[in-house]
């Protein structure tokens, strides 16, 4: 499909901004969440949850490692920044049309 026929259907009113620095600890990601974006966002992630869900790994600390868990992902395109070595981007994504909701999943 060409991008010209793409008709994109933001599933946020105002979009995530993210941001990558250098902090007290190393690096820290940042997200400034619109508060008119919130019950929008909770909707958007609950869709991904019903129509999404995926395996993937998360690191539970030292002493109880990286474990395997279902669960969503959620990308962004990252931009370095020209005046430093900050990386920032936004969070839109595509609204999920007739997505299920929790209610008539059969579990």
């Amino acid at each position: 499909m060409s991008n010209s026929n793409f008709d994109f259907n933001p599933a946020l009113p105002k979009p995530i901004a993210f941001k990558i620095q250098e902090g007290q600890y190393g690096n820290q990601l940042r997200l400034f969440i619109p508060t008119e974006s919130l019950t929008h966002l909770y909707e958007h992630m609950q869709n991904l949850v019903n129509t999404k869900s995926t395996s993937g790994k998360v690191f539970l600390g030292k002493d109880k490692g990286t474990v395997e868990t279902d669960g969503i992902y959620i990308n962004a395109k990252a931009l370095k920044s020209e005046f430093g070595d900050d990386i920032y981007g936004q969070i839109n994504p595509q609204k999920i049309e007739n997505a299920p909701s929790s209610n008539e999943l059969p579990f």
